[in-house]
């Protein structure tokens, strides 16, 4: 983890955060989450002359994926969320008059780490608020996407969500995590599992 840099980008009009993990020495990367626009990461990307292996998705609703027709790189999903990627309704972008449809194909999670160069990636199911979300960990790093965020949980008043899941995969999948483990969400600051456990007041 010592030659890991994590770059951060609020995108979209949700003000999502876009995930950059590179290696200094070698360039490598991947992204994880890609609003739309992202000039600015595509910006970044090539100032820095940055290889990006692939983005992993934490799930598919549409301030989460715009960013794909951007982007020929390969991406990863949850197969509970590919019916999000070809449905404006299910996505939510039918809501804000943008209807995103993501016609590619992904490459889905295994029960197997992902890695990047040396570094593994756990992929740990997390639905709740969607059936196919996913909280990726690297090293102390958690990306725990709309599932849980700085004094709050994701919604569960839109369609496919339920709350009782996500409740359940906070406490039996990410609370168990060390206290000082980072949580980096899909939107708003960071914070830690420790924190979280002791003030969030959805827990």
């Amino acid at each position: 983890m010592d030659t890991l840099e994590l770059k951060n980008f609020v995108l979209g009009e949700l003000f999502t955060n876009s995930y950059l993990i590179f290696d200094r020495e070698t360039k490598k990367a991947i992204i994880i989450d890609v609003p739309y626009p992202c000039a600015q990461l595509r910006k970044y990307i090539q100032g820095e002359d940055i290889e990006v292996l692939f983005i992993a998705l934490t799930h598919a609703h549409f301030d989460h994926i715009g960013g794909l027709k951007e982007f020929s790189w390969p991406f990863y999903l949850h197969q509970n969320d590919l019916s999000l990627l070809n449905d404006a309704d299910l996505n939510g972008s039918a809501l804000f008059g943008s209807r995103i449809v993501i016609g590619r194909e992904p490459l889905k999670y295994a029960a197997k780490p992902l890695h990047f160069d040396s570094y593994p990636i756990d992929v740990i199911h997390t639905p709740g608020h969607t059936p196919g979300s996913v909280s990726l960990k690297v090293g102390n790093w958690l990306f725990s996407g709309d599932t849980l965020f700085c004094d709050s949980i994701g919604r569960t008043d839109i369609p496919l969500a339920s709350q009782e899941s996500l409740l359940q995969s906070i406490h039996e999948k990410i609370c168990v995590l060390p206290e000082d483990t980072v949580i980096y969400p899909g939107h708003g600051p960071s914070t830690t599992v420790g924190r979280e456990k002791r003030y969030n007041p959805f827990l």
